[in-house]
């Protein structure tokens, strides 16, 4: 109240002054009957009419300049000595279930330069626009990053239209310490969303095979080999990667003519013994070639053994029937005799196309003049640059189960009552119905699996997220839900291609088309330079448009912060002071100089310098709960500003500033 008066002073001033010369006009008038005053006003009437209209204005102004000056005093030094600003009430923070369009709250905006509270603080919202263009969360360690940043998020996005199976929100969560998986099944499960929540961990009915997919061989091996590299990095010979490739592509290429379907346990079989690997060749083949048969009963085989014994025809035991695969010179001689046969597909299958049959030999050409003339030595520095990897689905028993399901797995009949597991569906229809897939392998089990099965599993979604533009171009009147793709502890599955087609930093410059929402964290920038090779990194930080820079402690992180905040013009204030003596002389006692007359001057200058918006101590000082958030709303971007953040346990109507003086941050 009393500051309010006080910013008012000078109403309150003419409003004091006006009463007070009110009750003196009326309590001491112009005395008009002074005999002094009457010859004045005789003499010189205009200089009486002057001094009595001047008596009654002094009426007024006089206690306005003495209301003025103690008011003003008390102003100074009273009340803006001690004056603290206290923050304004926050607008009502908008229920994430009750919104009738996508966007999420960052944070409590006062000061966007000072760390100080204002009288009206307002939220930083981040419209659907901006949210495609990607959110990078960047901390040190204990500074909020998944309290005040990853699950308030996660919250906002999962409850968005929870109560419309239609339009809810899906998508893929990576961690590595395991509690996050376990905080968006409580998200879910609040919000009436419990069944969409899909889990795979060694624990889980779920299995997942990663080579289980629509990909031609080539693909699956070149993401074997890019796997390799981010795993152990890239060497400066491109013969071993090539290698790689060329080895896991006909061994995945194999499986899927002959058997249709593969495991990373089958390539690491077939890759560490080539006898393993021939006599699936020899299976493949005699597969291939005994699709289609020719069944003849005995008689008819006795009748015509001479023509018939070049095209090795086999006993049956069960059926006592003669087989032998379907040739055309087979067939010529059957029709040329007369003899009576029947057809059969071996296994009820159909039979088999062409391409398969071609494959089948590009894989025995492949074998025979290629892989087997390669030296032994040689060959075995292929196999053990993919063994170490592959071995990880081999070694331990519940990775194997998980990872590398039977092919049983996935027949609807053979796995009617789930015995081998519970199939994993494909990303298309986990996106498309707005299931939230979470791979809940925490790193301390097996880091590097953990990492591998993390990529796999993002290049798996980036490839069904990506695969949605041709059918939003087709269908512009469909409606097409957000998806979204959460990793906490990024570092740890961030992948580039630089020059190869794969790579995250590729994904999330194409993400915004397909409606993706790509939110991630790490602890520092440092961290994830240290991940990649290179300058990889600052093509991978540019994808994402809004950054939110809570603490770091690196001066590496610090620096390229407050870089990318940017520069601005700036007054800066200098002081000079300079003195001068006349008559100077030196001190016989002192031995220092002194004058008689001596001046001292002081001034006081102003110039512009471009300096930093945000200078490192502002990065390496922020309390926790605090960051420098640079925002994008898809259409502008915002400048950088302090923004204050909402723990998930705090009050979010509660102001920052007040969880602060109550101790809850």
């Amino acid at each position: 109240m009393m500051q309010r008066i006080l910013n008012s002073k000078n109403l309150v001033a003419f409003v004091l002054a006006a009463a007070t010369g009110m009750t003196l006009y009326f309590r001491m008038p112009f005395c008009e009957d002074n005999i002094f005053l009457q010859v004045m006003a005789l003499r010189s009437p205009s200089v009486f009419q002057v001094l009595k209209y001047s008596y009654t204005l002094f009426l007024f102004s006089t206690p306005y300049i003495g209301y003025s000056v103690v008011l003003s005093g008390l102003y100074i030094f009273a009340l803006k000595a001690k004056q603290r600003i206290r923050a304004g009430r926050l607008p009502l923070f908008p229920d994430p279930r009750k919104r009738d369009d996508l966007f999420l709250v960052v944070g409590e905006v006062h000061n966007p330069r000072k760390q100080v509270p204002a009288e009206n603080p307002q939220w930083l919202v981040i419209p659907e626009r901006g949210l495609f263009t990607g959110v990078a969360i960047l901390g040190a360690i204990g500074s909020g990053k998944t309290s005040c940043c990853m699950y308030p998020f996660a919250e906002q996005i999962l409850a968005y239209r929870a109560g419309d199976a239609d339009k809810r929100i899906g998508g893929l969560v990576l961690e590595v310490k395991g509690d996050f998986c376990h905080r968006v099944q409580e998200i879910l499960a609040r919000h009436a969303r419990a069944e969409d929540y899909v889990e795979i961990s060694l624990d889980s009915q779920y299995r997942y095979n990663p080579l289980h997919n629509d990909l031609d061989a080539y693909a699956l091996a070149y993401n074997i080999a890019s796997l390799l590299n981010n795993l152990y990095g890239k060497g400066k010979e491109p013969f071993w990667q090539q290698a790689y490739t060329n080895l896991v592509k006909f061994i995945i290429l194999l499986h899927k003519v002959a058997f249709d379907y593969v495991t990373l346990f089958d390539v690491y079989e077939c890759a560490i013994d080539n006898a393993t690997l021939e006599r699936k060749i020899n299976e493949a083949e005699r597969r291939l070639t005994e699709t289609d048969s020719v069944l003849l009963w005995e008689e008819e085989y006795l009748k015509h053994p001479r023509d018939l014994e070049p095209f090795k025809f086999r006993l049956d035991e069960e059926s006592k029937r003669y087989i032998a695969p379907l040739t055309p010179g087979l067939a010529a001689v059957l029709k040329d005799k007369a003899i009576e046969w029947e057809a059969e597909n071996v296994g009820g299958k159909k039979p088999v196309p062409q391409d398969k049959k071609e494959q089948l030999e590009a894989v025995k050409r492949w074998f025979n003049h290629d892989w087997r003339r390669i030296e032994p030595k040689l060959r075995t520095s292929i196999v053990e640059g993919i063994s170490v990897f592959l071995s990880l689905f081999d070694d331990n028993p519940a990775v194997k189960r998980t990872f590398c399901p039977p092919p049983e797995c996935y027949d609807p009949q053979a796995n009617a009552d789930f015995k081998f597991g519970k199939p994993l569906p494909s990303f298309k229809w986990l996106i498309e119905t707005g299931k939230v897939c979470a791979l809940n392998f925490p790193i301390a089990m097996n880091a590097g699996l953990a990492k591998a099965l993390g990529v796999m599993m993002k290049l798996d979604f980036e490839r069904a997220v990506l695969n949605r533009v041709p059918q939003m171009e087709a269908h512009p009147d469909r409606y097409f839900r957000q998806v979204m793709f959460i990793c906490d502890e990024y570092q740890h599955f961030a992948t580039v291609g630089e020059n190869e087609p794969t790579g995250d930093e590729k994904f999330f410059s194409l993400s915004r088309q397909p409606k993706c929402i790509p939110i991630i964290a790490t602890q520092s920038i440092s961290s994830l330079k240290s991940a990649l090779t290179g300058d990889t990194w600052r093509t991978l930080l540019q994808t994402f448009r809004t950054k939110i820079f809570l603490a770091l402690s690196d001066d590496f992180s610090a620096r390229t912060a407050s870089e990318l905040c940017g520069r601005e013009d700036k007054l800066k204030v200098s002081y000079n002071l300079s003195e001068s003596g006349h008559d100077a002389r030196v001190s016989l006692l002192t031995g220092k100089a002194l004058s008689q007359k001596s001046n001292i001057t002081a001034s006081k200058s102003y110039n512009t310098q471009t300096d930093f918006r945000f200078d490192m101590k502002t990065f390496t000082e922020l309390r926790n709960a605090q960051s420098v958030t640079i925002a994008y709303d898809g259409t502008n971007p915002m400048p950088p500003m302090f923004c204050y953040l909402k723990p998930y346990y705090n009050d979010v109507n509660k102001s920052y500033f007040r969880q602060l003086a109550d101790g809850e941050l």
